[in-house]
């Protein structure tokens, strides 16, 4: 069974400081299809409890865009990423091999 991959929320005021946010933190955008780029507040709701989130320059946000992103993390429905949400998603991420021994099967 394939093991399901969770989205990453990229939050932001606007379209175009998600992009900047995603620079920022070095993500790859070949890997898009694993991020959502979120600038309404609306949108934040509804997501698996737990969904990892990044965001900057908050300070800057439009009120109810921090209110929303604040009540939501408060509740445990969305957390801050932490490295291991964002290693896969990285450009320079480089994928770990399985070592194969001299009877050609794959080592765990």
């Amino acid at each position: 069974m394939k093991e399901q991959q969770r989205l990453l929320l990229v939050v932001a005021p606007n379209k175009m400081e998600c992009h900047r946010t995603a620079t920022d933190f070095n993500l790859d955008f070949l890997k898009v299809e694993r991020m959502r780029f979120i600038s309404d507040p609306y949108h934040l709701r509804g997501w698996s409890r737990g969904t990892p989130f990044i965001a900057l320059h908050r300070d800057r946000w439009p009120e109810p865009l921090d209110q929303a992103l604040h009540a939501l993390t408060v509740m445990g429905q969305l957390r801050i990423a932490n490295d291991q949400d964002l290693a896969e998603l990285r450009d320079d991420f480089v994928p770990p091999r399985a070592s194969v021994s001299l009877s050609g099967r794959a080592a765990l």
